[in-house]
């Protein structure tokens, strides 16, 4: 099991764990309440009732099942404050990297997926915190990179990604960390059979 308390002006306000199986219906909903939002505002990321599909509802639980799956908790009221998932061999990422980086370039990172931040918790900073628990992971799985994508109509949170979600980049000869800025946009790639266009992003962690 994953876990981690994250770093905030309230040292134990947020904590980071995989999400359990019994959180599966809420994960869901989370995930929906986002797709009903985006639709609200003419931003065709998710399509209603995706995620409630016998297809994706299988999907969510074998990556709740493969501890690939998490939740952010809110600690002083046991609410889940988002969620997320990291993959590294998602079929959907090499459609996605692997015309910039190659067939096997693409391996390299892991890759964060349905992010998505409950609307009480917003500009909380959160998703920074999902990153940096992510950096943490990624050298110990033998990663290098950090990736991550959106829609490519989505030009503020395109922007968010380039300017707020700071980090840290970890030299594996002496420990030390740096700070960076925000992630690196590495272009824009449209799906071929739904005509999808999606922005890439990616943060280099180990150097």
């Amino acid at each position: 099991m994953t876990t981690a308390t994250t770093t905030s002006p309230h040292q134990n306000e947020f904590l980071i764990r995989n999400t359990n199986p019994e959180e599966l219906e809420e994960y869901i909903n989370i995930l929906e309440r986002a797709a009903e939002w985006m639709e609200s505002q003419n931003l065709s990321q998710w399509i209603p009732g995706t995620f409630r599909k016998p297809d994706a509802r299988a999907h969510i639980s074998s990556a709740i099942a493969s501890q690939t799956s998490f939740v952010v908790i809110h600690q002083p009221s046991s609410t889940i404050a988002a969620i997320f998932a990291l993959n590294s061999e998602d079929p959907f990422d090499h459609m996605l990297w692997s015309p910039l980086l190659g067939e096997d370039g693409w391996k390299d990172a892991l890759y964060v997926h349905r992010l998505v931040v409950e609307k009480d918790f917003q500009g909380r900073g959160i998703v920074p915190k999902v990153l940096k628990f992510t950096e943490e992971l990624i050298p110990k799985q033998g990663k290098v990179y950090l990736r991550l994508d959106c829609r490519g109509n989505n030009p503020g949170l395109r922007k968010f990604y380039r300017e707020k979600c700071r980090g840290f980049v970890v030299d594996p000869e002496d420990g030390d960390e740096g700070r960076v800025k925000g992630l690196e946009e590495r272009g824009t790639y449209t799906n071929p059979a739904t005509g999808i266009n999606y922005a890439r992003f990616e943060r280099r962690i180990v150097v």
